[in-house]
């Protein structure tokens, strides 16, 4: 594992926001208290392998002041997250319009339906169990109590197990990028913009997007997508399938 850099003052922000400016590439999550929409951290990961954890929590202007807002909305450099519907909501409050990205979520879900099946979602490690790559295995104890604690990260200082989870995070997002841009044939971009804008606005305008999802989905589309018997898969077809689940169960 790289060292862990916490950035918890604007200079310090300022001063990383400025390198990170210069990469074509950087990989980001954003961790918060959900329940109420609170952003506490950002991570960022470069192709160097270098990772920053910036601690809002500690110094909530570093997102505004530190210039952590040139960085979500830079139009030339990528952005690549998993699942852009969360940190988008995080970064609301604060008026970001994230800008040039890619979503590996949606990646995955295009890619299903460039070869005829349904959208579907998949979690991070699943994404990467596909492609072969190893995230670090959290400690089952501390998983627990993230997943059960609300305020699990807003506790101060950011522990060692805390800022493992944050790099697991990020780690492996621009192979994931790589690979799933590869793959897209071109014909399938548009779309593939289509559904990330309608991912990054899932959260924050939930009623218009449910909305505009409901009215695509026909019973006509439903019964030719959803019905397609799973004895016809290839084997190569079931392993892209597998661990994923229906984009229809998200809420």
């Amino acid at each position: 594992m790289p060292r862990i850099n916490v950035v918890s003052t604007v200079p310090g922000a300022e001063s990383v926001v400025k390198q990170l400016l210069c990469e074509p590439v950087v990989a980001v999550s954003c961790q918060g208290k959900r329940h109420i929409n609170e952003l506490t951290s950002i991570t960022t990961r470069v192709h160097s392998g270098a990772l920053y954890v910036f601690d809002v929590k500690s110094c909530p202007t570093i997102v505004l002041a530190g210039g952590l807002i040139r960085l979500f909305q830079s139009v030339e450099l990528v952005k690549v997250f998993h699942d852009i519907s969360i940190d988008s909501k995080f970064l609301h409050p604060y008026g970001i319009t994230i800008r040039n990205y890619f979503d590996t979520q949606v990646g995955y879900s295009v890619l299903l339906e460039q070869k005829g099946f349904p959208p579907r979602k998949i979690t991070l490690p699943q994404l990467c169990k596909k492609y072969q790559l190893n995230l670090p295995v959290p400690d089952p104890q501390e998983q627990k109590r993230a997943l059960e604690d609300v305020n699990y990260w807003a506790k101060r200082p950011l522990s060692r197990p805390m800022l493992i989870t944050c790099a697991a995070s990020v780690k492996e997002l621009e192979t994931l990028y790589t690979c799933l841009a590869g793959q897209l044939d071109p014909d399938m971009w548009d779309w593939f913009d289509c559904m990330s804008e309608e991912n990054r606005l899932a959260l924050t305008q939930r009623a218009r997007i449910q909305s505009v999802k409901s009215a695509r989905r026909t019973e006509e589309f439903l019964d030719h997508l959803y019905e397609y018997p799973i004895t016809r898969l290839t084997e190569e077809e079931r392993q892209l399938l597998s661990d994923s689940f229906p984009e229809t169960h998200i809420s």
